[in-house]
């Protein structure tokens, strides 16, 4: 049985297809295409970028929102999925080890699960820098976790791959924030 289900990106680039080799990496769950139901988030991911293109490196941007629609019940019938339900020590440590690595360190093709936000970008950071203590530590991760109030995280979907990211159905053309 279908299960169909909406879900937005915010960018701050106009694409046709998507091509998650254009994803940065660094990220949450590695370079690659994220989705979230939640378009609020999606239109502040889009605007952030648009004021760090135009801060950070002198660049003009827009913002953009593009809407999807998948079958969520495709997935795992047909690609590797990780879903973490809360942010928890295991969701902390596999954020982590994306966080520090260009390249992917994972093989799933699918991973839902909280978004580490701006807020969680700065506790990441100081956990990296050594001070909640020594880094791999859990005391260290667990320090962290608390700090990123991890209950307020919005979820999000990523795509490692264009295969996967095929499932997502663009429903009309990205709206200009």
């Amino acid at each position: 049985m279908s299960k169909m289900i909406t879900v937005y990106h915010g960018s701050t680039i106009l694409f046709d297809k998507i091509d998650v080799g254009m994803g940065k990496p660094y990220k949450d769950f590695g370079r690659g295409f994220y989705v979230t139901e939640n378009p609020t988030h999606a239109r502040q991911l889009a605007e952030r970028n648009k004021r760090i293109e135009r801060e950070r490196y002198n660049r003009k941007a827009d913002a953009y929102l593009y809407t999807y629609e998948f079958d969520v019940s495709l997935l795992k019938a047909k690609f590797k999925v990780k879903e973490f339900t809360q942010a928890d020590i295991e969701w902390m440590k596999f954020v982590l080890d994306n966080r520090k690595a260009k390249e992917r360190v994972h093989d799933y093709s699918v991973i839902i699960g909280p978004t580490a936000d701006d807020d969680t970008s700065l506790v990441l950071k100081a956990y990296f820098d050594g001070l909640y203590g020594d880094i791999n530590s859990d005391p260290a991760i667990e320090t962290a976790l608390k700090l990123i109030e991890a209950d307020k995280l919005p979820p999000q979907i990523y795509f490692s791959d264009n295969d996967s990211a095929e499932l997502l159905k663009q429903k009309g053309e990205a709206k200009k924030i």
